[in-house]
């Protein structure tokens, strides 16, 4: 007990004083250094000082060179200030370095698509005013008139149906000088099948021009042009066709016409029907058919999905004079016998002159066309020119323009008035065509499936959604990792010297 009775430190035991400083700096007095258990005020004094241990941030002089507490990380300066209290910094720590792997993650799957490339094709309709009108190609569904091709048959074999079967096999190949001429003889002309031509009001041959085609497969095809445009119909169509068959034909010999819809500066001929260039009408005798059209536009990339596509001026007419050369090349190394490949060929009237290395003759004997159009006079089915074009490289142009049939109506002539109206009409073989041209264009964008800007865009959203960084933090941090570099360097000439 000590003097005043109150109990005091035993014999052999150990003091432990606990002084606490004074609020204003000051030493502590005899009353805050007693001892036993802290009084109200200094655990105070006690948390305010841990506190002040936890939200100091005073920087203490670095020895080194390298200041990566100066990175615009979030975080950063804190974790690098060794005056900060651990823990807090150890959990930002942490944080950051989870937040980095997360970032790795989402780097690697951005790069992944990067590498995987890929395309994808947006759709999208806009609304033209001043409407294109589409190249219209007329063919006769019986490629040659029957009157002529009966006169130039052997006298007592004259036959139709054997035309139908054999073809050219059945002429009289004497009675004409030469295949151009039986050609021109027999083929139909404009005049001949159609009976009158009206757009918006207006004749074609007063806003346009016509243009022979001769093809091996729909026989010779004339092809309307103009530049004049239409405006959205509600009532009546843009475009009126009516045909008519002047031959004498029996009942079931009328195989229709074709009409063919394409772009102005699509050139008609065998390999653009085969292509799929053109959009098909079969039109029927004694019908009236009704046709909605729409243009559409494709936008390729000239690297994107399949063998890619040419973005020159003229890759159109490239396309074309390629897969021509290429056809004739694969159907001569496959149909024509290797004795007769160094024969001169004779000319066929599908084949345009420019194609052949000279100016052949007409073909005059039916062993002349069979060696010259190396067995596809008789016609080339879709699968055959499938497996010629199979190893033709001639991509199509990138930018080009095709027309779709929306719905196609028709009617049996016998359900209108027009023999009312046109009594003359009846007993002979008539169709109409009745173009309806939509205001509403389709347009097809090719683009890349994740483009570098996607791959920028990408990377910063992650770089600034995870440490609150920029593409500006890279900058930083070479800044540094070369600032630790020349730090060192120079720390290492001090020693030396």
């Amino acid at each position: 007990m000590g003097p005043d009775g109150e109990a005091g430190p035993r014999s052999g035991s150990t003091v432990i004083s606990i002084v606490l400083p004074d609020r204003t700096g000051g030493p502590a007095g005899p009353e805050k250094a007693a001892l036993g258990p802290l009084s109200g005020d200094g655990v105070k004094m006690f948390r305010e000082r841990a506190d002040h241990r936890w939200t100091g941030t005073e920087r203490r002089p670095r020895s080194a060179g390298i200041t990566v507490d100066q990175l615009s990380i979030t975080g950063m300066a804190l974790v690098f200030n060794p005056a900060a209290f651990w823990l807090r910094r150890a959990i930002w720590l942490a944080i950051i370095v989870c937040l980095l792997v997360w970032l790795c993650v989402q780097l690697r799957l951005c790069v992944l698509r990067l590498t995987e490339g890929g395309t994808v094709r947006t759709w999208s309709r806009r609304t033209v005013t001043d409407i294109p009108l589409p190249a219209v190609t007329v063919c006769h569904g019986n490629r040659f008139k029957k009157s002529v091709v009966l006169r130039h048959q052997p006298a007592g074999a004259a036959s139709w149906p054997s035309w139908h079967r054999l073809g050219y096999q059945t002429l009289n190949w004497s009675s004409f000088d030469g295949l151009d001429q039986f050609y021109a003889e027999a083929s139909y002309g404009w005049d001949d099948m159609v009976l009158f031509c009206i757009v918006d009001g207006r004749n074609c041959k007063d806003i346009g021009t016509f243009r022979r085609v001769p093809t091996l497969l729909n026989g010779l095809c004339t092809t309307f042009n103009t530049n004049a445009t239409v405006t959205r119909r509600l009532t009546t169509s843009q475009v009126t066709l009516v045909l008519e068959e002047k031959e004498p034909l029996g009942e079931f010999e009328h195989s229709g016409w074709q009409v063919f819809l394409h772009p102005q500066d699509v050139r008609y001929n065998d390999v653009s029907f085969l292509s799929g260039l053109v959009a098909t009408v079969k039109i029927y005798g004694n019908r009236m058919h009704q046709v909605n059209v729409q243009r559409a536009i494709t936008d390729e990339l000239p690297h994107g999905s399949g063998d890619g596509c040419n973005s020159s001026a003229d890759a159109l007419a490239g396309y074309q004079r390629c897969i021509a050369g290429c056809l004739m090349g694969a159907m001569q190394q496959r149909a024509a016998p290797s004795g007769e490949r160094d024969q001169p060929p004779c000319a066929v009237p599908w084949v345009a002159r420019h194609v052949y290395r000279s100016e052949p003759p007409s073909c005059r004997t039916m062993a002349d066309l069979e060696r010259s159009s190396m067995g596809t006079h008789n016609g080339v089915s879709e699968q055959a020119f499938v497996a010629w074009s199979s190893r033709c490289r001639c991509p199509l142009p990138c930018r080009m323009a095709r027309y779709r049939i929306q719905s196609q109506e028709k009617w049996h002539i016998e359900e209108t008035s027009i023999y009312l109206a046109y009594p003359e009409a009846r007993g002979g073989t008539h169709g109409s065509l009745m173009l309806w041209l939509s205001e509403d264009e389709e347009v097809i964008v090719e683009r890349e499936a994740y483009s570098a800007n996607s791959f920028i865009s990408d990377v910063g959203g992650n770089l600034g959604l995870m440490l609150g960084g920029s593409l500006l933090t890279f900058v930083e941090i070479v800044d540094c990792v070369i600032a630790s570099c020349l730090s060192r360097r120079e720390k290492r000439a001090r020693v030396k010297s």
